[in-house]
Parts: structure tokens; C-alpha cells; sequence
């Protein structure tokens, strides 16, 4: 059950930063693409919102498009837990400690912020 949740999560973020990706490109139609981009090393991570604007890394470790596991680069903030626990609901307010990925995992750094999905 939860790996389907899990799934279905990545699912939806990835369906998010296509929709966003389209929206940002969508200016002027007679523009021609001169690149073309090769999505097949592309890794996502789900993330939680927090009220500066940021982004804390649900789990330290990205679901890659062939289907690979990824630790995500160790500079980025993170959850290490939130309360109520995660059942990633939409519309639902937490309160998650922070931390840094550090190999994988997220060690807290003491610090308590008001975060979304």
C-alpha cells in the first residue's frame, strides 16, 4: 500500500513539473526548438512546501526514469519527520523538522517549520 502511495506521489510531482515545464514554454508558437533534451537520466524527488518559499526533500533519495535509485546531492534541506505523521494529503498542514541529507538519509538539525505538500 504504501509503495503504491510512494508511486503514485512521484507520479504526480512528475506530472506537475511537466504541466509547469509546458506553461514556461509556451510563448510565442512560431519559435522553433533548437534543442532537443533527453529525459532518460532525469531523477525526481518528492518535496514538501515550506511558508520562505522552499522546498524540503521528502525522502534523500531520487526515483530515476529507467527506474534506479538516486542519493540526492548532500546540500539539500530535507524532512526528517513531521507531525502530524506524513500521509501526504493535500490541504494538510504539518509541522516538519529539518534536516540535510547526508548519505541518504536526513539527520535533523533541531529545526521546526510549517510545511505542505
Amino acid at each position: 500500500m504504501a509503495f503504491k502511495l510512494y508511486v503514485t506521489v512521484i507520479a504526480a510531482v512528475y506530472a506537475m513539473q511537466l504541466i509547469c515545464r509546458a506553461h514556461e514554454d509556451s510563448g510565442d508558437s512560431n519559435e522553433t526548438l533548437s534543442e532537443e533534451y533527453d529525459y532518460e537520466d532525469s531523477c525526481l524527488y518528492p518535496v514538501l512546501h515550506t511558508s520562505d518559499n522552499k522546498t524540503l526533500a521528502i525522502n534523500c533519495t531520487a526515483t530515476c526514469y529507467r527506474g534506479d535509485t538516486k542519493i540526492i546531492n548532500e546540500t539539500i534541506p530535507c524532512v526528517n519527520m513531521t507531525m502530524p505523521p506524513l500521509n501526504y494529503s493535500l490541504h494538510v498542514n504539518y509541522t516538519c523538522t529539518v534536516g540535510n541529507c547526508d548519505h541518504g538519509t536526513c539527520p535533523s538539525n533541531g529545526t521546526q517549520v510549517p510545511c505542505w505538500l
